[in-house]
């Protein structure tokens, strides 16, 4: 019986993560197409955008636990996102393996629209 609770909560924990993953990858081509079409839009704002798109957290508040990196190569605005995602079999991972919490990372590239240097400051 332990064995099969701990296989269907690995089962419910990997569909989770691919849940998560596509929604952190919507949040960063979100974030990438905010930052191609205003050239002044600042990286606590791509942030906010990106973590709006994700529903990570309520409306216009910060998301615990997600990092977004912002920058415009190229003429192409660049946005990465990591979310640490907690496995809901922590305890039982972390004395096997160590890997809790797992991050989740997605990179979106949008050409530039408008003049100006989206994530300057």
């Amino acid at each position: 019986m332990p064995i099969l609770l701990v296989l269907l909560l690995g089962l419910a924990d990997g569909a989770r993560a691919y849940y998560y993953a596509g929604v952190i990858a919507n949040g960063a081509r979100e974030g990438a197409n905010y930052a191609a079409h205003n050239g002044s839009a600042t990286r606590a704002q791509v942030t906010q955008r990106v973590c709006d798109a994700t529903g990570l957290a309520t409306f216009g508040s910060p998301c615990p636990g997600l990092t977004v990196t912002c920058a415009l190569v190229g003429g192409d605005a660049t946005i990465e996102t990591r979310y640490d995602f907690a496995l809901l079999t922590g305890s039982v991972v972390d004395a096997a393996f160590r890997v809790n919490p797992i991050p989740i990372r997605a990179t979106a590239r949008f050409p530039s629209f408008t003049a100006g240097t989206p994530c300057a400051s």
